[in-house]
């Protein structure tokens, strides 16, 4: 895609990250052109506007598409109806799941599987080191996605379901090496399923590699954790003996 059309879609984007706002002219120049504003900014602003309210008209017609992309002297802004953006389904749903995750956390496991269904690769992948503003609300946002897929792995564990979780959160350890989530409730998961050996290994591996890259040991809440899912004993071979860590 040429440069001024990702610019186009960086504008875009800007936008809908403020749907129902108006943007001011000032916030999206310096956005857009963080290097310095330049003598036409105003202009090339106008032009952007212009080009997107054509892709708009192609979509909805003329008419609507004034309604959707209103203008004025401060600046502008999209209109979107309720359920279109899917950035605002997905924290309707995340935050519907919450709701409810006690009294039904079934259906709210449901709900986030929905919320999680309609991420389809990076937020704002194409123009998200366009602008900083758009840098950091894709950075927020994949926050956003990692902390519903522990909620989803922390209702599925709830209902029991350790066997069919532990392929998925080994992919997601591998995916997110930093998240003591994922390691914690893949060691519950192994030691629910009397891979309790497994689970002890694993965390000593984890608890090596942090301490070699980064200086410092897991969390507290994380050994706590692991040290309640291993302090049951083992049989083997007609006796016992106790997983150290």
């Amino acid at each position: 895609m040429d440069i001024s059309g990702l610019q186009r879609r960086a504008l875009f984007a800007l936008l809908l990250l403020n749907a129902g706002k108006t943007v001011s002219c000032e916030q999206l120049i310096s956005e857009l052109w963080p290097s310095g504003v330049p003598s036409c900014g105003g202009n090339a602003l106008q032009a952007h506007m212009t080009r997107l309210r054509r892709d708009l008209e192609r979509c909805f017609g003329a008419e609507e598409a004034a309604l959707r992309l209103p203008g004025s002297r401060s600046g502008y802004s999209v209109h979107v109806d309720p359920g279109e953006l899917d950035l605002e389904v997905f924290n309707t749903l995340r935050s519907g799941a919450r709701e409810i995750s006690e009294s039904d956390p079934a259906e709210a496991a449901d709900m986030l599987r929905r919320a999680l269904a309609l991420w389809r690769g990076p937020a704002l992948y194409d123009v998200r080191d366009r602008t900083s503003c758009l840098y950091a609300a894709a950075l927020q946002e994949e926050e956003h996605y990692a902390l519903t897929l522990e909620e989803l792995v922390e209702l599925d564990l709830g209902q029991g379901k350790h066997e069919q979780l532990i392929g998925w959160l080994k992919a997601l350890t591998e995916r997110y090496p930093y998240r003591e989530k994922f390691f914690e409730q893949l060691i519950v998961a192994l030691g629910r399923t009397g891979r309790k050996v497994e689970a002890a290994s694993l965390f000593r591996r984890m608890r090596s590699e942090m301490v070699e890259q980064f200086g410092v040991d897991p969390s507290p809440r994380l050994s706590r954790a692991v040290q309640r899912m291993l302090e049951d004993d083992l049989v083997v071979e007609g006796g016992f003996r106790s997983v150290e860590l």
